[in-house]
């Protein structure tokens, strides 16, 4: 499965190489992640501060017309809770804030880019899990290798670089898990803020 999603991928990055102008570069970031339970922040925030990652990887982007792009990325990226806590869970229960695991991606952002300066950025992303590591809370394994969500952002070209800010909610389930003392499900997703330096390279 993995292979022929990688073979999709780059059959569509080939085809959209015929287009008139065309350029490459490489994107380097910070993400602030955590975990949603579906659509919903905990304690009314989506980022966690505390929970830092990295991110690494390469952009191209193909002319549609004058103010739109095909702008997709291949990325490396850091997400999931990487907070050390506390003894997690230890007197506060299990929650959505509770939910411990490290996730390491190759994700995969479809986006189209808006504008020039500055430029508004929208797609789908599809993440291909390469790692997991459970905190002192071990819930088990995920329940796909495989993340699908919808990102957005801004960005701003200065020269050969660009600065963006992108904020990506996932739309599938890693893991579902009863609360304590409840019959409500807790129906955990990736989320995070990123904020990346890009180096045009052609």
């Amino acid at each position: 499965m993995k292979s022929k999603v990688l073979f999709f991928l780059t059959y569509l990055l080939l085809a959209s190489s015929s287009y008139s102008q065309t350029e490459f570069g490489t994107i380097l970031g910070l993400n602030m992640s955590r975990f949603t339970d579906e659509f919903r922040p905990v304690n009314g925030s989506y980022i966690n501060s505390s929970s830092i990652g990295f991110s690494f990887g390469a952009f191209a982007e193909f002319d549609i017309n004058e103010k739109t792009k095909f702008y997709p990325q291949i990325i490396y990226n850091q997400i999931g809770d990487r907070e050390k806590d506390f003894a997690n869970g230890e007197g506060r229960g299990l929650d959505i804030s509770t939910i411990d695991y490290k996730l390491d991606y190759i994700s995969i952002p479809l986006n189209f880019k808006f504008f020039n300066k500055p430029y508004l950025t929208i797609g789908p992303q599809f993440g291909i899990l390469l790692s997991q590591n459970n905190g002192s809370l071990d819930l088990g394994d995920l329940k796909s290798n495989f993340d699908i969500g919808g990102n957005m952002g801004v960005g701003y070209p200065i020269e050969d670089f660009r600065i963006e800010i992108t904020f990506y909610q996932g739309f599938s389930t890693l893991l579902e898990v009863e609360k304590e003392f409840s019959d409500d499900i807790i129906d955990v997703r990736n989320t995070y803020l990123n904020l990346s330096i890009g180096y045009n390279l052609k």
